[in-house]
């Protein structure tokens, strides 16, 4: 099995109006609490405060918060506290955990550009091969009841030289597409599950993607071009 971590993207749609600073923050907590009992790496996050990197907990509002003001005026300095702002953090682990794990998120949201949340892990603590694909694909459940996905999708870093089109949005292991319901049109994926409301679920295999494994990489694949034969595979950069 050469499993070694995957990236969940979830592109949502722009805030509707430049958004304050605040309800960003608050949008990013409801995030990471929604998928916190999927595994214990995604339960205690922490966010580097200030030059020195000091890890405090994400939930200090008022600090984290005076801090992404602060970095984004050094890229932006008109910025004053509305509109485009990052939030990231990283897992809480003990030195002898971080031997074996690790796990990093970012957040960005509030102007006119669509927002981007991220999890970027290696191994997760309790789920055994065969459970692994159902950790990450209700990720992409929870985040979806929290905000309408432009696309979401999940893969290894490694697959990214493989994905079909260089200018369009990959699938890898997992995709979520909105506003269609794909769930009797595609028989060679593990799961195309139709969320009401929402769009459709993709599991390309159950087995925790390899992408030096040629099965996963075709099947991959063979849904990127299903995806783009039917215009539904957005350019990257959405």
């Amino acid at each position: 099995m050469g499993y070694s971590g995957a990236v969940l993207r979830f592109i949502s749609l722009p805030a509707e109006a430049p958004m304050q600073a605040e309800a960003v923050y608050d949008k990013w907590i409801a995030m990471l609490e929604k998928i916190s009992g999927e595994d214990p790496v995604m339960h205690q996050w922490r966010y580097a405060y200030g030059e020195q990197g000091i890890s405090i907990d994400v939930h200090e509002r008022n600090r984290v918060i005076n801090d992404a003001i602060k970095s984004e005026k050094k890229f932006d300095p008109k910025y004053s506290g509305e509109g485009l702002i990052s939030f990231t953090s990283r897992g809480n682990f003990s030195p002898e955990e971080k031997k074996y794990y690790h796990i990093e998120n970012g957040f960005s949201w509030g102007g006119e550009r669509p927002g981007a949340f991220f999890i970027d892990t290696g191994l997760l603590k309790k789920a055994d091969w065969p459970n692994y694909w159902k950790v990450f694909a209700n990720c992409l459940r929870h985040l979806s009841s929290i905000m309408p996905p432009l696309w979401a999708d999940v893969a290894p870093q490694r697959y990214r030289p493989h994905a079909v089109f260089p200018h369009r949005e990959w699938v890898g292991w997992m995709a979520l597409v909105p506003d269609v319901d794909l769930s009797n049109e595609m028989p060679f994926v593990a799961l195309a599950e139709y969320l009401p409301n929402i769009g459709t679920l993709i599991v390309t295999t159950k087995e925790p993607f390899d992408p030096e494994n040629e099965e996963h990489i075709k099947l991959a694949r063979a849904t990127e071009v299903f995806l783009a034969d039917r215009g539904l595979l957005p350019e990257r950069g959405i």
